[in-house]
C-alpha cells in the first residue's frame, strides 16, 4: 500500500501542477513532501489495518464492536501489529521510545566524537548541525514526551478502574504515528543536501533556506504531534468518563491528576507548534512570506509560536515525573501524600501559568520591551506551584 499511496500522492501533485500551468511539472520538493512525507505514510498505515473498522463502518459493511473481550497479546507477534489493547499499546510505546532513545544517544557520541580534538575529525560541517538537531529532536519528540505516555497507556486505566482507555482504536493509530515521524527524522540523512541542521527550534528564516531536510523534520513533528494530540483527547475522556463507582476527581491518584494535566497542555498547545511547521513549509514550498522579513513577514512571529508550545512542553516532560515520584513516595513510605488536594491544584496552577511565560526565552530576540516584565513576573509566579 505504500508504493501505492506514494504514486497517488506524486500524480496529485504532478495534475494540479500540469493544470495550473506551473513549470516544471516534475518538481522533486512538492512530490517528497506529498508522495513521501504524506502519501506514503498513510497507504503504510493503511497496509497495516489502522483504518480497516473506521471503512468498514463508512461504506457500511458489518463491523466487529470494540468490547475489550478480546484484548490482549497471545504472541510476541501481538506486538508487532497493530492491538487495541491498553497494555500492549503501552509495551509499544515504551520499546519504540526506547529505541529512538538509543538512536539519539548515539548521535549525541557521535557529536562528542567529532569535538574530541580542535578541526573537522570525521564530519563535515552540516552533517555535524545535522547530527546534534537530529539528536534533540529525537530526545524530544520520540523519546521523553511519548516515553510517559506509553506508562500512562499502561497504568492509567489500571488506577481509573477503566476496562481500557475510552477510543481503543484511535489509541492503536496514534502509536502507530510515532516510528513514521521518528523514521521520517532519520531519513533526512540520506536526502541531498543532508540533514535539517537548524537545531530542534528549527528557527525561520534560517529554516526556510535550509537543505531538502527541513521538510522531513516539518512533517516528522506534525506526525508526532498529531500521535501526541489523539494521546490527549483518548486520556482526557479516560479520565473523564470512565472512572469506576465512587472514583470522583478528589479520589484519583496524584498520577493520573499529572496526566490529566498533561493531556490538557497538549491539546492545547500542540497546534501551534504544528501551525508553524506548516507555516515554514509554505515558505518553502509555495513561496509565502510568513517570516520572510523581505517579504513583509514577521521572522519573530515564528519563536512566539514555537515557544508558545515549547514552554508548556517542559512541563508535559515534568508533570508526569510529579505525578511518579508522588506515588512512589506514597507507596513506599506507606502514607497518603500530605496536602493531596493542593498538589492536584498545583497541578492545574502550572497548566494555567505555563501559558504566560513563553518569551523569557525571548529576552535578547529584539521583541517589545513592554512584553518583558509580564513575562518576568509570571516566570516567578510559576516556581510557587
Amino acid at each position: 500500500m505504500t508504493p501505492l499511496f506514494f504514486g497517488i500522492g506524486s500524480a496529485i501533485v504532478v495534475l494540479c501542477r500540469w493544470w495550473g500551468g506551473w513549470h516544471p511539472i516534475w518538481f522533486g520538493e512538492i512530490i517528497v513532501l506529498v508522495g513521501a512525507l504524506i502519501a506514503a505514510p498513510i497507504g503504510f498505515l493503511a497496509g497495516i489495518g489502522a483504518f480497516d473498522y473506521w471503512v468498514r463502518y463508512s461504506i457500511g459493511a458489518p463491523t466487529e464492536p470494540e468490547d475489550h473481550s478480546g484484548h490482549g497479546a497471545y504472541s510476541w507477534r501481538d506486538y508487532f501489529r497493530v492491538n487495541t489493547d491498553h497494555k500492549v499499546i503501552g509495551m509499544q510505546y515504551l520499546a519504540t521510545t526506547i529505541f529512538f532513545f538509543l538512536a539519539g544517544g548515539l548521535l549525541a557520541m557521535l557529536v562528542r566524537a567529532e569535538l574530541a580534538k580542535p578541526g573537522m575529525q570525521f564530519f563535515d560541517n552540516q552533517t555535524y548541525n545535522g547530527l546534534f538537531s537530529v539528536h534533540a529532536s529525537l530526545m524530544i519528540f520520540l523519546f521523553v514526551i511519548p516515553a510517559f505516555a506509553g506508562l500512562a497507556n499502561f497504568v492509567v486505566p489500571l488506577m481509573l478502574g477503566a476496562p481500557d482507555m475510552a477510543f481503543p482504536r484511535l489509541n492503536a493509530l496514534s502509536y502507530w504515528l510515532l516510528p513514521i515521524a521518528g523514521i521520517m527524522m532519520l531519513s533526512s540523512f540520506l536526502v541531498p543536501g543532508g540533514a535539517f541542521a537548524s537545531g530542534w527550534t528549527g528557527y525561520a528564516p534560517l529554516s526556510v533556506h535550509q537543505p531538502l531536510g527541513t521538510i522531513f523534520f516539518n512533517m516528522g513533528v506534525q506526525w508526532a504531534g498529531a500521535s501526541s494530540i489523539m494521546t490527549a483527547l483518548n486520556f482526557l475522556v479516560t479520565i473523564i468518563t470512565m472512572r469506576a463507582p465512587g472514583m470522583t476527581f478528589w479520589r484519583m491518584p496524584l498520577l493520573v491528576w499529572a496526566n490529566f494535566t498533561t493531556s490538557l497542555l497538549v491539546v492545547i498547545a500542540t497546534p501551534f507548534i504544528a501551525g508553524s511547521q506548516f507555516f515554514v513549509m509554505f515558505d518553502r514550498v509555495m513561496h509565502t512570506h510568513f517570516f520572510d522579513v523581505g517579504g513583509g513577514g514577521y521572522p519573530l512571529g515564528y519563536q512566539h509560536i514555537f515557544w508558545f508550545y515549547s514552554h508548556p512542553a517542559v512541563y508535559i516532560m515534568m508533570l508526569p515525573g510529579f505525578g511518579i515520584a508522588s506515588e512512589v513516595i506514597s507507596v513506599f513510605s506507606r502514607k497518603p501524600i500530605f496536602g493531596y488536594r493542593l498538589m492536584a491544584l498545583s497541578l492545574m496552577a502550572i497548566l494555567v501559568l505555563g501559558f504566560s511565560v513563553w518569551a523569557h526565552h525571548m529576552f535578547v530576540s529584539g521583541m517589545a520591551p513592554w512584553l518583558r516584565v509580564p513575562m518576568m513576573i509570571t516566570t516567578l509566579m510559576i516556581a510557587v506551584p
